[in-house]
């Protein structure tokens, strides 16, 4: 091409069958530019997407050995919620915002762990999401979340550089895996409940308000009336969020319980 351009250097003026020739060159080159550029960026949602598979299973079987372990999985200090309590032979999810005198049953439990192509760094839990997403990432880890986070390790077989989550109900069952290069956002205590389901609503692959490409894996639970099994309307909520509207979003936000 480049000898071709020299050529028409040397000539006074183009004719109009050099100029359509240059310009269809130049289209050819801007369209294989663009589709490497999107190509890029579907490679990085496919591998958001196997981080999210990968770390399911991980979860699961993590959560089942917690579940079927006949004693505590942990030794809880006296001032702390048992979040996964042992009693007459059964583990069962506890209300970390309850009384560690007299826990409460929890619905859900929420987790999050920080990985890189090093391995994991750390891993913490909430029965809310809120109070999750409001940890610190330098925060240490308690007994319960070593444990969790030694067997996700386990079962973990590659390396990822950001952040995984997951959702587990009250039976111990995965119901949702994530993972992002981005952080989730944070809710601010005091402010709009629909600004912080909002910030957690998908568009395109992205989290709102961050750069994130997100992947998720989830098994399909609650459906809103006369929704079917092929409807998506939730699935475009990280962890399915409930509209603010729905008194199940009190079982993901402390502030509003």
């Amino acid at each position: 091409m480049i000898q071709y351009l020299n050529r028409l250097k040397s000539k006074k003026g183009f004719t109009m069958v050099e100029l359509i020739v240059v310009v269809g060159i130049i289209a050819i080159l801007i369209t294989i530019m663009s589709v490497g550029m999107l190509s890029g960026s579907t490679e990085r949602e496919l591998a958001a997407q196997a981080g999210a598979e990968a770390f399911f299973p991980a979860c699961q079987l993590t959560f089942t050995r917690a579940q079927l372990t006949e004693r505590s999985v942990v030794t809880y200090e006296a001032d702390k919620v048992p979040v996964i309590y042992y009693k007459n032979g059964k583990n069962k999810l506890m209300d970390s915002e309850s009384s560690a005198a007299a826990p409460s049953p929890a619905t859900y439990l929420f987790l999050e762990a920080k990985s890189t192509e090093k391995g994991f760094e750390w891993l913490h839990v909430s029965t809310y999401l809120d109070t999750l997403m409001s940890k610190a990432e330098d925060t240490g880890m308690t007994a319960l979340e070593s444990y969790l986070f030694k067997n996700v390790k386990e079962y973990m077989a590659d390396s990822y550089d950001g952040y995984f989550y997951a959702m587990v109900d009250s039976d111990f069952k995965v119901l949702y895996t994530c993972f992002s290069d981005a952080r989730l956002p944070e809710y601010v205590s005091g402010g709009k409940t629909s600004d912080f389901v909002g910030d957690m609503m998908i568009y395109d692959g992205k989290v709102k308000g961050s750069h994130g490409i997100i992947g998720t894996c989830y098994e399909r639970t609650d459906l809103l009336p006369g929704d079917t099994s092929d409807d998506r309307e939730y699935d475009k909520f990280v962890f399915c969020l409930p509209a603010t509207t729905d008194i199940k979003i009190s079982k993901y936000i402390k502030d509003i319980v």
